[in-house]
C-alpha cells in the first residue's frame, strides 16, 4: 500500500504481502464490495482524465461538485461513504478528516426531502391475504407473512430453506442463519391472528404441499 516504503516492501516476503492485501480487501463489506470498488474505479478514472495524482481535499471537493450537478444529496453521501472506505483501504488516505468536504455535503443536503417508500396498511395486508387468489399469489402470501413476522431483509428471505423452518401444530419456528450481522436469529409465527380469523400457518402449509 502507499504507506509502505519501497524498502519495507522489498524486505517483506511475497506471501506475507499477498496475505496483507487479502486481509485489507476484506475490510470492505462483503455483500456490496463490488459496488464499492465500482465507485472507487469511477473516481480513479476521473483523476486520470484530469491528470491528478493526489487525494487532497480540494480534489475530492472538485469531484463532488462535478457529481452534484447530476446526483441528489443522498447519492452524494452514499458515494462519499464508498470512497471513504475504498480510498482508506487502497491508498491509506482518510477523507473523513476533510471538514470542508463534509460541510459541503451537509450544505447540499439542506432542504432535501427524501422520498418515502410507500407501505401497505394493516387492513391492506389482511385484505391481500384473505382475498388474493391462491393459484397466483400463494407464494407471495407466504413471503409477506415471513417477511413481516421476522423483519427479514430481501437476501435473508431469498436464502431461506425448508430446513430453516421448524413446524408444530400451532407455531412455526424460523431460523435465519445468514443475517447481515452474521449472527443466527430466530422468530416465530403463530397460527391464529387477532383479526379476521386468519390462520397464517394454514397458508404456509397450503404452500408447502
Amino acid at each position: 500500500m502507499d504507506s509502505d516504503s519501497e524498502e519495507s516492501i522489498n524486505c517483506t516476503p511475497e506471501d506475507i504481502i499477498e496475505s496483507a492485501v487479502t486481509a485489507t480487501m476484506n475490510l470492505l463489506p462483503a455483500k456490496s464490495k463490488e459496488k464499492y470498488l465500482k465507485e472507487y474505479d469511477s473516481f480513479m478514472d476521473w483523476r486520470i482524465k484530469k491528470g491528478i495524482n493526489s487525494f487532497t481535499e480540494r480534489v475530492l471537493l472538485a469531484y463532488f461538485e462535478m457529481k452534484s450537478k447530476m446526483w441528489k444529496s443522498s447519492t452524494l453521501w452514499s458515494t462519499y461513504s464508498k470512497l471513504k472506505a475504498t480510498i482508506m483501504v487502497n491508498n491509506d488516505v482518510d477523507i473523513s478528516k476533510y471538514s470542508k468536504l463534509i460541510a459541503y455535503l451537509k450544505n447540499k443536503s439542506t432542504g432535501y426531502k427524501p422520498k418515502k417508500s410507500k407501505t401497505f396498511s394493516r387492513e391492506e395486508i389482511y385484505k391481500f391475504l384473505l382475498q388474493a387468489p391462491d393459484d397466483h399469489y400463494l407464494m407471495h402470501k407466504v413471503a409477506l407473512i415471513f417477511g413481516i413476522a421476522g423483519a427479514l431483509r430481501r437476501e435473508e428471505l431469498y436464502k431461506m430453506k425448508c430446513e430453516d423452518i421448524n413446524e408444530t401444530e400451532n407455531v412455526l419456528i424460523i431460523t435465519v442463519p445468514d443475517t447481515k450481522t452474521h449472527v443466527t436469529r430466530r422468530f416465530t409465527i403463530i397460527g391464529e391472528t387477532p383479526e379476521n380469523n386468519l390462520n397464517l400457518i394454514q397458508i404456509y402449509k397450503k404452500y408447502r404441499t
